[in-house]
């Protein structure tokens, strides 16, 4: 009993990677590192969240200032602004610096009163990108200067997650529009995109060669990046192709994991794979919402769905991601500490999905950004702290929180105007998304090798046991137990089977003029010579005292049976050399067949101890059962259990 809880115990050090026993007392310097690493994690995580709460405070002043994170205040721009020449190119024509902008914190504004001469001491042309974000209404205006006629160009925004722009224009320098005006935004189906396209996407066709303005009406509930970029046509198809193909990479990866976990959790039924496809799944939809391709295909129709999904799949994507944590660092049961700062963040997260589906979109919004980069940070720690303790999987998870923490933090930078670098904005999520989803696939397989490594180790020790179980201590050879068990399979296959019963004459003086040392001795040497001296598919097993057993499978005839047992005779006639004495035993053997005496065991066993009990009375050596009368009672040590 006690080799049996000791085993426990060291199965559960191995299974938690060796941090020591939740649950059982710890030592007292284990207790002290855990508290030093608990506060530790504690003071990093209160650090952060008050960097990221000032910075918050930072862009929420701003945003209460100008309704935004505004550009910095420029110069009033002259009566006439610089017009732009469009040229084609096959990233597009930026034109940060090229834009004059106008706040209108009320949103009342209408277009004939922006283009009033009395508000132009209120336009500005900032050099830096510009940001949307609360309730001011942004006026864009954009003054170009073709060189060619019959020029279809293309006004492209950079986010998809603007809730109300509208185009007017493009005006002749007469002052008369030449197109009505184009509305779209996440309020509107996504029907309503000129061009059907994911991004917001506006046509200007100018005639001729001449001087044409165009105004953008832009407004959005978070803090989006709007600094327009012109293209040709045929230049924007072919980018869109490249950024599709990378769209689908990113897509296809994660569906694969999603499926590769679907099939795992089926064969497994582990809750690990299951919280894992449930992340990858998430991720997708952030991804779509994110990208705009789940406005163009999922709810083209559904406008509050458009608005909606931009705030609720990241905040599953983050409820999911705590419970994949919770269940790859078995923080339930190796770090109660840690299991609750990651309940604490999944409870977070499900509060700002509430927030989002009511209608509450810029709390939940700020509140995703929040979760994201303290819980990234949270789980990194966690993970750095469990791999220092020695569970090697969390090396795994930690690089895969890395990933997602720096596209967040990046994105984070772009949205609060510390970082101007548009490649992040479009694309440092998906980056992230998918390598974290690879390197956690990655630490999915490492854990799957740790816990086959722990089965393994599992399977030899039952091994082990059962063999003990089932193993005479004295001589190695098959118990009484044993026997039983490996006889229930040999004796139902087809043919003739023998059970020869050995018991052992003149043993008794042995031990008691030369003692059980010298008894024990003997009976192992007589174990090694019936062992060495049988085949390899037969069964040599002591039963207990000076019995023995040979359970011979698929026997020969009995002419070469006789010839055999007579063998196994002379084998245990021949002297022992037990230091300075020669010790002589012998036996009485009685043999049964298979199906004439028997055809389990325990009968087989009955009719050898009648012929064994039999050859001791005529003190002949062997008998058969099939030649031995019984008129006598057996000596009743065949009792199986």
């Amino acid at each position: 009993m006690n080799s049996s809880r000791s085993l426990l115990c060291a199965d559960r050090q191995v299974r938690l990677g060796g941090a020591g026993v939740w649950g059982w007392p710890l030592p007292r310097r284990w207790a002290a590192g855990l508290a030093r690493q608990l506060g530790l994690l504690l003071r990093l995580v209160l650090l952060w969240a008050a960097g990221v709460l000032l910075a918050s405070a930072w862009a929420a002043g701003s945003a209460r200032e100008g309704g935004a994170l505004a550009p910095p205040a420029a110069a009033p721009e002259q009566p006439m602004q610089a017009g732009v020449v469009p040229v084609r190119g096959p990233g597009g024509l930026a034109l940060q610096g090229q834009v004059a902008v106008l706040a209108d914190p009320t949103g009342l504004l209408t277009l004939d009163e922006v283009r009033a001469a009395s508000a132009a001491a209120r336009w500005s042309t900032p050099n830096q990108p510009l940001r949307a974000g609360g309730p001011t209404v942004w006026w864009q205006r954009l003054v170009l200067q073709p060189q060619q006629a019959h020029g279809r160009w293309l006004l492209a925004l950079p986010s998809t997650a603007l809730r109300d722009v509208t185009l007017f224009g493009p005006f002749a320098a007469d002052g008369s529009a030449l197109a009505p005006p184009q509305a779209s935004g996440l309020i509107r189906p996504f029907a309503s995109r000129p061009l059907g396209l994911e991004r917001l996407t506006f046509v200007l066709d100018l005639p001729e060669p001449g001087t044409y303005t165009v105004y953008l009406r832009v407004q959005s509930s978070i803090v989006q990046h709007m600094t327009p970029t012109l293209w040709h046509a045929s230049d924007l198809h072919l980018a869109r192709q490249h950024q599709r193909l990378f769209d689908g990479v990113v897509y296809g990866a994660l569906v694969a994991f999603l499926f590769a976990a679907l099939a795992l959790w089926l064969s497994f039924r582990d809750t690990l794979f299951a919280w894992f496809g449930a992340m990858s799944g998430a991720a997708l939809l952030t991804l779509l919402s994110f990208n705009g391709h789940a406005a163009q295909y999922l709810w083209p129709h559904s406008p509050w769905w458009i608005e909606h999904s931009y705030v609720s799949f990241p905040a599953l994507w983050l409820v999911a991601s705590a419970g994949f944590a919770r269940a790859f660092l078995n923080t339930r049961q190796t770090a109660p500490a840690f299991d609750a700062v990651l309940l604490l963040l999944a409870v977070l997260a499900l509060g700002s999905l509430c927030l989002g589906l009511a209608g509450w979109t810029v709390w939940a919004h700020g509140a995703n950004e929040l979760i994201a980069l303290l819980g990234s940070a949270a789980l990194a720690l966690i993970a750095a702290l469990l791999w220092r303790r020695g569970f090697t999987p969390a090396r795994w998870y930690l690089l895969g929180s890395l990933a997602p923490f720096a596209s967040v933090a990046a994105l984070l930078l772009f949205n609060w105007g510390v970082s101007d670098w548009l490649f992040m904005q479009h694309n440092s999520l998906e980056l992230g998304l998918l390598l974290q989803s690879l390197v956690l696939s990655g630490a999915l397989s490492a854990r799957i090798r740790h816990v086959q490594r722990q089965n393994a180790l599992l399977a030899r020790r039952a091994d082990r046991l059962a063999t003990a179980a089932s193993t005479d201590s004295l001589t190695g050879l098959t118990n009484r137990r044993g026997l039983v068990e490996v006889s229930a399979s040999l004796l139902r296959r087809p043919g003739q089977h023998a059970v020869v019963l050995l018991d052992l004459d003149r043993f008794k003086p042995i031990n008691d003029q030369l003692g059980h040392e010298a008894g024990d001795f003997v009976l192992a040497e007589l174990g090694r010579r019936l062992q060495r001296h049988s085949r390899t598919r037969d069964v040599v097993a002591r039963l207990g005292g000076d019995e023995f057993v040979l359970l011979i499978g698929q026997c020969p005839a009995r002419p070469e049976l006789d010839a055999l047992v007579e063998r196994l005779r002379e084998l245990l006639d021949a002297p022992i050399h037990y230091r300075e004495h020669a010790l002589r035993v012998s036996a009485s053997i009685g043999v049964a067949i298979s199906p004439d005496d028997g055809v389990e065991l325990q009968s087989l066993l009955r009719a050898a101890d009648w012929a064994m009990y039999g050859a001791k009375q005529q003190r002949n050596g062997v008998r058969f059962a099939a030649d031995a009368p019984r008129t006598e009672p057996p000596t009743g040590l065949m009792q199986m259990p």
